[in-house]
């Protein structure tokens, strides 16, 4: 084979390669598409991306969980030209997840979950747009600002429990807090914190549930956190949880700067509010 035929082939090789490639949907593309897909083929009426192939949806009547796409992705990787039959099998895998979810739910997987006022009036909005009433899952108020929900919590999804689950596992709504909490611990053992506990530290769990210790009492003492005033903790996400002093002026203004910095895009947000220790409870903080 002369030396110009090697060149044209290996350019054609090199061509139909690049060309695959750029065909192929890379991670966000490829969320977005699943996102259109299940709002078009089920009851979900937003799906939103929180993160690298990973939805938060919304049912229309008000329930949520999240989907993540991992092994939807490397599947469509594999066999690039079965794209909607791979997002069809896991939207339908999706659907009887949820059915199995609801059917075989143990106690051991309800977890608590801190959302804020802002999402509460999201899903509000939705379910009176979507004629469904009340909304379906129950919470309770932590404070003015924030919210305890609480979540199935399994491999493939996390989603909010609707009352009628509770009622059927024969828990008791006031039991629910220590119940999940426990189930929280269990879950992290390793539990961890970082940083300079005298002025600015972090609680670091799993990546999921850092926000849901602000639940965890026995943690929020003066021993565990010595710093000046009294304790001050931000949660601008659910795996971001910030402690400070109430009297720490230039901590005060480093957490700040974190928290408010525009180019801080918080996944699965919760809110840019401060909260000060009180008396036991969590109050929002003004200073």
């Amino acid at each position: 084979m002369s030396k110009m035929k090697i060149f044209i082939l290996a350019f054609v090789c090199f061509f139909i390669s690049s060309a695959a490639a750029k065909s192929i949907l890379n991670e966000s593309a490829f969320t977005q598409r699943y996102a259109n897909a299940v709002i078009t083929k089920t009851e979900v009426v937003s799906a939103d991306i929180k993160g690298r192939l990973e939805i938060e949806m919304t049912y229309s009547n008000g329930e949520t969980s999240t989907a993540y796409l991992d092994n939807a992705y490397m599947n469509y990787r594999s066999s690039p030209g079965e794209l909607d039959a791979i997002i069809n099998a896991y939207i339908n895998a999706l659907t009887k997840s949820s059915s199995d979810v609801k059917s075989n739910i143990e106690k051991e997987h309800i977890f608590p979950v801190i959302k804020d006022r802002g999402y509460m009036e999201q899903i509000t909005k939705l379910m009176n747009h979507s004629s469904k009433g009340e909304l379906p899952f129950y919470y309770e108020k932590l404070n003015d600002v924030l919210y305890v929900m609480y979540a199935i919590d399994t491999p493939s999804s996390i989603k909010f429990m609707p009352k009628e689950d509770i009622n059927a596992l024969g828990v008791e709504e006031g039991e629910l807090r220590n119940l999940s909490m426990a189930n929280l611990m269990n879950a992290n053992e390793s539990l961890q914190i970082q940083g300079d506990r005298s002025t600015v530290s972090m609680v670091v769990a799993d990546g999921i549930y850092e926000a849901s210790f602000l639940l965890y009492d026995d943690l929020w003492t003066k021993e565990n956190f010595p710093v000046k005033g009294d304790i001050v903790v931000y949660v601008p996400s659910r795996d971001v949880l910030i402690v400070t002093g109430s009297e720490d002026t230039e901590s005060l203004e480093t957490v700040r700067g974190i928290v408010h910095n525009p180019e801080s895009q918080w996944s699965h947000a919760v809110t840019d509010i401060g909260f000060v220790r009180e008396k036991n409870k969590w109050v929002e903080f003004h200073k």
